[in-house]
């Protein structure tokens, strides 16, 4: 049963190899290359601590069943959900510049 007042952020969602109608969901020049749950929770917990990420890691994307990738759910808040996985996506590129 999906919990109302979280957001689902699935790792193909921000998947540059990814097409769009394979998941990804922003858009490519913004995405990263085969990103984590770990690297996603840094990335959200960098951006607003608030949004308290929870990591499902036994959890598979529904469009690619036999691979599990897991996904972070995070607090809903006022701003939409495509930005906050511009904002991740974008987070996750500033992180992996500096490392």
């Amino acid at each position: 049963m999906p919990q109302r007042d979280k957001i689902v952020i699935w790792p193909p969602y921000l998947d540059s190899t990814e097409s769009r109608s394979s998941g990804r969901r922003v858009a490519r020049r913004n995405a990263v290359k085969s990103p984590t749950t770990d690297e996603i929770v840094a990335a959200v917990r960098s951006l607003n601590p608030d949004l308290d990420p929870i990591v499902e890691e036994a959890k598979a994307y529904p469009a690619s069943w036999w691979k599990t990738s897991g996904r972070v759910l995070v607090a809903k808040t006022q701003t939409p959900k495509s930005s906050i996985l511009r904002e991740v996506a974008s987070e996750i590129k500033k992180m992996r510049s500096a490392n």
